[in-house]
């Protein structure tokens, strides 16, 4: 969990979930790249005394508040993964005379 809040992906990756990991990591780049243009866009409507400054301030906030969740997720994700990392659980599928079914089948120890 501590990985994963640090750097987004870290922890999933330690469990071998690199797709989950790779996941947050590619979100943690967007939104980090969006909140710096964001900023740098504020900067020059500061600069050129802009009415946009409003807009633009709500723009870096709404973003700042995605990378921060991404965080907290990828934590609370990365938390999770490892504490159900060796729980005995088998998904199936079989073919039924009406159709599909799904079942779990838990393995007892």
């Amino acid at each position: 969990m501590a990985r994963s809040l640090l750097l987004p992906g870290w922890g999933q990756a330690v469990l071998g979930r690199r797709v989950t990991g790779a996941a947050f990591v590619f979100w943690e780049g967007i939104t980090l790249t969006m909140t710096l243009k964001a900023s740098h866009q504020l900067r020059y409507d500061r600069e050129i005394n802009s009415t946009k400054v409003t807009a633009k301030k709500q723009e870096v906030q709404d973003w700042l508040v995605l990378l921060v969740f991404n965080h907290l997720f990828a934590g609370a994700e990365a938390f999770v993964a490892a504490q159900l990392w060796d729980f005995p659980v088998e998904v199936e599928m079989r073919a039924r005379p009406g159709g599909v079914a799904a079942g779990v089948r838990l393995r007892r120890s």
